[in-house]
């Protein structure tokens, strides 16, 4: 087996729209790990990763849906970047252009969102979320794909042959090689809410010139 699907159960509602019926569908062989949510999640997402005895680890939040050949479209994209670090559905490339997975092509990418990761296990070298400096619900998936790329030398992209998006949270999903992200969280609170402007200084000084969303 070469995939585990590694989640936070934070919220059963949302568990039981999106992420729920998405693994439900999910064709393919996978391994699913979850944790509580009594940690920030840097921690969390750490244990997930000592738990995790498959290739590929899929870090998804609950609020994300999609299709049911998503592992066959990880594994397409593996076909053609296939020592890579990290794949996700939506992240920025080295000029800050903003780039969802898509149909046509797979897109390099300085730094990945935190509501899908795929992490590379081969390539991982012993490198964790980190814990001490990122506490709260920010940034720590963009500094994960800094030591993954600055670090361990392994690259960064989109997954090919999905259509991504991010649309409300009660919207219903539908179309068969599409994910979306339906967190409201956005919306309601704007890109800066918590300590997020704290964080972005944190990671720009810690990884010079760093780019993400």
């Amino acid at each position: 087996m070469k995939y585990t699907i590694g989640y936070i159960k934070h919220n059963n509602s949302v568990n039981e729209l999106h992420i729920g019926p998405s693994i439900e569908n999910l064709k393919g062989e996978f391994e699913v790990i979850t944790t509580e949510d009594t940690l920030f999640p840097a921690e969390n997402y750490n244990h997930l990763l000592s738990e995790c005895k498959t290739d590929y680890l899929i870090l998804s939040h609950e609020d994300v849906t999609f299709p049911s050949n998503l592992l066959e479209k990880i594994e397409m994209t593996i076909t053609y970047v296939p020592d890579f670090g990290c794949l996700g559905m939506v992240g920025v490339d080295e000029n800050r252009n903003y780039h969802w997975s898509s149909l046509d092509k797979i897109v390099e990418l300085d730094t990945l969102d935190c509501c899908f990761l795929v992490i590379n296990m081969k390539n991982r070298k012993g490198i964790k979320f980190d814990t001490e400096t990122f506490g709260e619900y920010h940034l720590y998936v963009e500094d994960f794909c800094a030591q993954m790329k600055r670090v361990n030398k392994k690259k960064i992209y989109t997954i090919g042959g999905i259509s991504a998006y991010e649309k409300p949270i009660l919207k219903e999903q539908t179309e068969s090689d599409s994910m979306g992200h339906h967190s409201a969280t956005v919306s309601q609170r704007g890109y800066c809410w918590g300590r997020y402007t704290e964080f972005r200084r944190i990671l720009e000084s810690k990884w010079p010139n760093i780019k993400t969303t």
